[in-house]
């Protein structure tokens, strides 16, 4: 997918994701409000009828090569191998 794509995506999944929590928060004060004989106000009453938005699949990431890390070598701290390829050998790892 094209990058612009990408981005329009995962905003489309951040509003879907946050619409789907704020439903589910007004449902759930819909709930309450009533066990507690208090008066929802006419906007949580809405959203709370609202059908959930569906959820998103998520997208299939990059597979992103790192250095392993030998632990048993180690002695329980973490040390990076040296399993980067030549060009990046030249890069340093903080520690």
């Amino acid at each position: 997918m094209a990058p612009q794509i990408d981005r329009n995506r995962a905003r489309k999944e951040q509003v879907f994701k946050k619409l789907r929590r704020e439903i589910l928060a007004a449902r759930l004060k819909v709930t309450l409000d009533q066990q507690l004989n208090r008066e929802t106000s006419p906007t949580v009453k809405r959203l709370s009828e609202m059908k959930l938005p569906p959820v998103a699949k998520p997208i299939a990431a990059p597979i992103r090569h790192t250095s392993k890390v030998d632990m048993a070598r180690s002695g329980g701290r973490v040390q990076y191998s040296n399993t980067m390829p030549q060009s990046q050998q030249g890069r340093r790892v903080a520690s």
